[in-house]
């Protein structure tokens, strides 16, 4: 690893939380990431928690001031994407008592949140079986009849305001995790979450059969737009894989659901597999390359979502040659001084649509640069070339860069009204981001390690 790469790359950040600039090195050793993660458990920037029910809400409430942040962004309700990924985190936390030290997240929570979310879906299903049957046409104007991929986190029941759930990416996290869980005997059949599965799994992949995932058109991880997604068709390939992985030696899946069984077999999972390859050959690195009204976009931060699962199930989502590039794609047309733009001409801001922003000064993600440094981390640790080691420490240190003073990590960084200044978006803790910090210390903890460092 160049020392000098590095250097420079630590000396252009911008610390936002004072301790942790102190902190923040060109290279770490076991010691010097332990204070890192002692200081952020201390900060409560780590700090994730769930409800009796197993949900969770996009903001984590901690006390009055988050419970205020979360209702007035209706972030009080839980997406299936987020709380996954929240699961994710858990998990690492659960198998890693080193890492875990202060947080004390019990070990169960992230089968607690899977749980959570096929509970809703099953619930639900006849969300599913509307699309199936016809009664229900899949096509935009059709997304709220779509299985609801947000939802009150208490009841796990749904919510009865319009929202765009046509959302393929949240539907395979869930089927990312169930499946990646049954493979590694994580979960077995007939346990709690196990027992629900076969239901899940089989009205899923009829589902998938029935709006051709493969070429469907979602809304995306951002609820925003009408196109066949990059993000949403490779979330789905790599949850399909785990699923096959499962069905391939102990053969089929069926649900009786009103005297009509629905099946899953592993030639059906294998063709679903083949057809999202190949629409994710045909689109390359863009996200997608046509619209309902005509754009195209050639890099995403969604993008980095497909990619988190395929780095946990250690397998690329095509190849190790896509993977980087669209990291690359991400990196040279997104990447800003305090996080990572969603895409861009974004005009969100974590409450409302900004028409006054120019140039560079779209909302700055906190997630990204987390996430980016796990999957380099993965590359790391299955390749052992230095390089993505490098750029897992690059993104390492801009994820601490971007904690604010409070310690609270918050949705994003977007410009004031007024002053034209950087400051905080509302949405803090966000659960999401939370999630991610913890992952990449997680996988920094491991790259170290390998390094005997």
């Amino acid at each position: 690893m160049s020392n000098n790469i590095t250097d420079t790359r630590t000396a252009q950040l911008q610390p936002q939380n004072t301790e942790l600039a102190k902190l923040i090195q060109p290279s770490y050793t076991s010691a010097s990431f332990e204070a890192i993660r002692a200081a952020l458990v201390a900060m409560r920037t780590l700090e994730v928690r769930r409800y009796k029910s197993g949900g969770h809400s996009a903001v984590t409430v901690l006390d009055a001031n988050t419970l205020e942040n979360s209702i007035d962004g209706l972030l009080i309700f839980m997406w299936d994407r987020d709380n996954i990924m929240q699961c994710l985190a858990e998990l690492m936390l659960a198998e890693n008592d080193e890492l875990n030290a202060g947080l004390n997240v019990p070990k169960n929570n992230w089968k607690r949140g899977l749980a959570a979310s096929i509970t809703h879906h099953r619930k639900g299903e006849g969300r599913f079986l509307d699309v199936i049957q016809g009664r229900a046409s899949g096509y935009p104007k059709d997304y709220f009849k779509r299985p609801h991929i947000r939802y009150n986190p208490i009841s796990l029941s749904e919510v009865g305001d319009p929202w765009g759930h046509g959302q393929n990416d949240s539907l395979s996290f869930i089927n990312f995790l169930l499946f990646h869980a049954l493979k590694t005997n994580r979960v077995q059949w007939n346990d709690e979450v196990g027992q629900q599965a076969t239901a899940f799994a089989c009205l899923l992949h009829a589902y998938f059969w029935t709006i051709h995932v493969w070429e469907d058109q979602d809304l995306g991880a951002w609820e925003d737009k009408v196109a066949q997604h990059w993000s949403s068709i490779a979330c789905a390939l790599v949850s399909l894989r785990e699923q096959y992985e499962v069905l391939f030696p102990n053969g089929a899946l069926r649900h009786n659901k009103d005297g009509v069984d629905y099946w899953v077999r592993d030639h059906g999972v294998k063709e679903l597999i083949e057809k999202c390859e190949a629409k994710l050959r045909e689109l390359g690195t863009r996200e997608f390359t046509s619209s309902d009204n005509g754009d195209v976009r050639s890099a995403d931060l969604a993008q980095i979502n497909p990619l988190l699962l395929a780095a946990v199930a250690g397998k690329p989502v095509l190849d190790d040659e896509n993977t980087v590039a669209v990291l690359e794609n991400i990196e040279r047309e997104l990447m800003g001084h305090l996080g990572i733009r969603r895409y861009s001409k974004d005009v969100w801001d974590g409450r409302i649509n900004r028409y006054d922003l120019g140039p560079n000064e779209e909302a700055q993600w906190n997630h990204g640069s987390p996430q980016m440094s796990y999957i380099y981390g993965e590359l790391f640790l299955r390749t052992g070339e230095a390089k993505y080691f490098e750029k897992q420490l690059f993104h390492f240190n801009r994820t601490l860069a971007s904690v604010p003073q409070s310690g609270f990590i918050h949705e994003a960084w977007i410009v004031d009204v007024n002053t034209r200044e950087w400051v905080l978006d509302a949405n803090e803790p966000l659960a999401w981001t939370q999630s991610m910090v913890v992952m990449a210390l997680g996988q920094m903890q491991a790259s170290l390690k390998k390094q005997g460092l």
